[in-house]
């Protein structure tokens, strides 16, 4: 049970950063065949999977917390020490790297290397206190891809609330529905200005902002809730019922597609619906491990099936590494590449993109490997001393 659950939840990690790595690489290619060009597009909505998966990761893990801490501010305080030694120090890394690459970079006067947006001393102290998704300035200018650090960082600060809440479904439900609404008002009244039908602006700050990617941990917190058992693998599950949530999943990214990229309305709905997907694809990949688990005989995998579920678990465990990284080599493949991609044929340059993400994603795993030895290991060994004092104390 408990493995098929996190190899999962590893996979869907796994899709996750391969399609953040591969939106951010598509840029360097405008030569790519136009069905490839828009996969690689709904690659962004990665970290809506992201964001599911943090919901149901937090859920579970608080509810295991629950049941060995009676104090709440016990559980509360576990959970904050975690998950902030978990996030922190290898972005607070990341702050100081990207500021000396980009340092570099204008001293030496090679503006397309110039990573980060302008910013200022305030955007710097805002990024390490994770504050920075409430500032247009801060959200992204600071670290590659902050913003959404930012904004999982925010909803950690109301998880163990709303934990506590769904000891009563009806207060939960309660709380559920004024979050929804007031991201909606929110929304409508700043970038829609007060109309349904409006237009928010990819890659901008009222994309990035919480309330428009926060009713995706909504969405994850109702999957654990209302699907435990079938991602944690303790319900028998049938051929069919596995086939729905692959249908399920295959239709809510067709409307993505039509929604964030087709019709380029990035607004509250198209990431929403990336969350509804990637909770059924969440859902098809436990059933399916289930089932194989269940299967008598099992049958002997073959051993390139075998190599990708290896990899899947690799990138899975390492994928907060590489998506802070990865921006790195994706920099350093335009640096030496500029112009050249776009010279090429549509076969070419189908070759040269996928060689290059294997060979980013490869480099990126790479350096997350050395930061997690170098950074990471530390953080949790400190972490875990942190958590065995609170726990006496407790005790």
């Amino acid at each position: 049970m408990q493995q098929g659950r996190v190899a999962a939840l590893d996979a869907g990690r796994a899709l996750a950063i391969v399609g953040v790595v591969a939106v951010h690489l598509s840029f360097q290619f405008p030569n790519l065949p136009g069905a490839v060009t828009l996969l690689t597009h709904m690659g962004q909505y990665g970290v809506q999977l992201f964001f599911v998966i943090s919901a149901i990761t937090i859920f579970m893990t608080l509810e295991m917390d629950h049941a060995r801490c009676v104090d709440a501010r016990h559980v509360a305080l576990r959970f904050y020490i975690k998950r902030f030694f978990r996030i922190a120090p290898l972005y607070y890394a990341a702050i100081v790297i990207y500021g000396l690459i980009s340092y570099g970079a204008t001293r030496s006067g090679y503006e397309h290397a110039w990573v980060l947006g302008v910013h200022g001393p305030v955007d710097i102290l805002l990024n390490m206190l994770f504050l920075h998704a409430l500032s247009p300035t801060a959200i992204n200018n600071v670290v590659p891809g902050g913003w959404s650090i930012g904004v999982e960082m925010l909803f950690y600060l109301i998880a163990p609330l709303l934990f506590f809440l769904a000891m009563n479904r009806k207060r939960l439900l309660l709380a559920t529905v004024i979050l929804l609404a007031l991201s909606f008002a929110i929304t409508s009244m700043s970038e829609c200005h007060g109309v349904l039908d409006c237009d928010v602006t990819n890659n901008s700050y009222s994309y990035f902002w919480p309330p428009v990617q926060g009713p995706c941990f909504i969405v994850g917190m109702w999957a654990w809730y209302a699907f435990r058992t079938h991602l944690t693998g303790d319900e028998r599950v049938t051929r069919l019922k596995s086939y729905l949530y692959a249908s399920l999943a295959l239709g809510f990214a067709i409307v993505t597609a039509m929604l964030g990229v087709w019709l380029a309305k990035a607004h509250a709905l198209a990431p929403l619906f990336a969350a509804c997907s990637a909770v059924a694809f969440l859902l098809f990949v436990c059933t399916r491990s289930a089932r194989k688990a269940s299967t008598r005989p099992i049958m002997r995998k073959t051993q390139s099936l075998s190599m990708i579920r290896r990899c899947a678990a690799a990138l899975g465990r390492e994928s907060y590494g590489i998506y802070l990284w990865h921006f790195i080599c994706v920099y350093v493949t335009f640096h030496f590449f500029e112009g050249r991609f776009k010279e090429t044929s549509n076969e070419t340059a189908l070759a040269l993109y996928c060689a290059t993400l294997t060979a980013v994603l490869a480099a990126s795993y790479a350096l997350s490997r050395l930061s997690d030895r170098a950074i990471q290991g530390r953080a949790t060994r400190l972490s875990q001393h942190l958590l065995a004092a609170l726990d006496r104390r407790f005790d």
